[in-house]
């Protein structure tokens, strides 16, 4: 049995129960609540992280600087998949294991994908302050969703989910995703694809791959030069993997016809991204694609499970830095 202090820097009660408190209270952990402040200060990161031996972790930024002052630190676990705010280096060369809860937001994030989608073909935004403000009582024209394409970047458990939405609309799906077995691609209903074709064929381009130091603008002028004219760009994902300034030129030149982000790459938005959201044609969300109750719920629980994992010994289900794993002595999972 493991004993020790673990901090949580996320919400953790639902519908008046904390599932994962329990799981970390019954493994004999000590279980400091303990959310952030906007921006998360890194002198703060530090008081909260002093004398932890694991932190069930949010949007705070876990770089080496501030895991310095935690030589305790043993485990991060991301309250989400995205683990782009851990240097994951530092804490693979510290023997800290890093883990992230995919899948457990899938159908929030594939509901939200669909939810900017329809907002930016159907002018759902713009019609609603239409009727509100009594300035019009009209919209664009919009399109079937059954008449356009839709193309994926990444195809894990949230493009997955997402594909099966499409399918439910009637959309053909294109999948751009070398990590993944094209059969398995097929077998869920979408059509492997290069990244040419992808581009050329989609009516809608939707990003579903994590943040790391070489997919950072991976939207970029070239990228967007090459997606259909009239077409959309979503981005439930992460707001840097989009050259903020190559997107607003390709939206205000008409090029593309829209954008549907729930991040951006400040947050909340100021300069290149505050210049972005304010354009009439994108459809912007304060990166709320995971909040919903039972993702949320279900991503504490998962994280609690793996931090649990780390702090007894085990090897836990889901490890972004498994070169950690060949410096720590964890037994396998039953």
């Amino acid at each position: 049995m493991s004993s020790g202090r673990v901090v949580v820097t996320v919400g953790i009660e639902f519908y008046g129960q904390q599932p994962a408190r329990s799981i970390l209270e019954k493994a004999d952990l000590e279980c400091i609540h303990r959310p952030g402040s906007p921006g998360w200060p890194d002198a703060e990161t530090i008081e909260y992280l002093s004398g932890m031996q694991g932190i069930l972790a949010g949007a705070e930024f876990l770089n080496g600087s501030t895991m310095d002052h935690v030589p305790e630190m043993k485990v991060v676990a991301r309250n989400g998949v995205g683990f782009d705010r851990v240097d994951l280096g530092y804490c693979t060369d510290r023997g800290i294991v890093v883990t992230n809860t995919p899948g457990s937001m899938a159908d929030a994030v594939a509901d939200l994908t669909f939810a900017l989608l329809l907002s930016v073909v159907r002018h759902v935004v713009a019609g609603n302050a239409n009727v509100k403000s009594g300035s019009s009582y009209d919209v664009p024209m919009g399109e079937d969703l059954a008449s356009m394409t839709l193309g994926l970047v990444g195809c894990g458990h949230i493009g997955a989910e997402t594909v099966q939405r499409a399918k439910a609309f009637k959309m053909p799906v294109l999948v751009e995703d070398p990590w993944v077995d094209p059969q398995r691609l097929r077998d869920i209903g979408a059509e492997p694809v290069d990244r040419q074709r992808l581009l050329a064929e989609s009516d809608v381009i939707s990003l579903h791959l994590p943040l790391t130091d070489e997919s950072a603008n991976f939207v970029n002028a070239d990228f967007l030069g090459a997606m259909r004219p009239g077409s959309f760009l979503l981005n439930t994902a992460r707001g840097g993997l989009v050259d903020e300034g190559a997107l607003i030129q390709a939206l205000q030149s008409g090029h593309l016809a829209g954008a549907g982000l729930d991040c951006q790459a400040s947050e909340p938005p100021e300069g290149l991204s505050l210049d972005l959201v304010a354009l009439d044609n994108v459809v912007a969300l304060p990166h709320c694609a995971s909040k919903t109750a039972t993702a949320r719920k279900r991503m504490s629980i998962a994280a609690a499970h793996s931090m649990v994992d780390v702090l007894e010994g085990r090897q836990p289900e889901f490890v972004v830095n498994r070169e950690v794993l060949e410096k720590l002595d964890l037994r396998p999972r039953d």
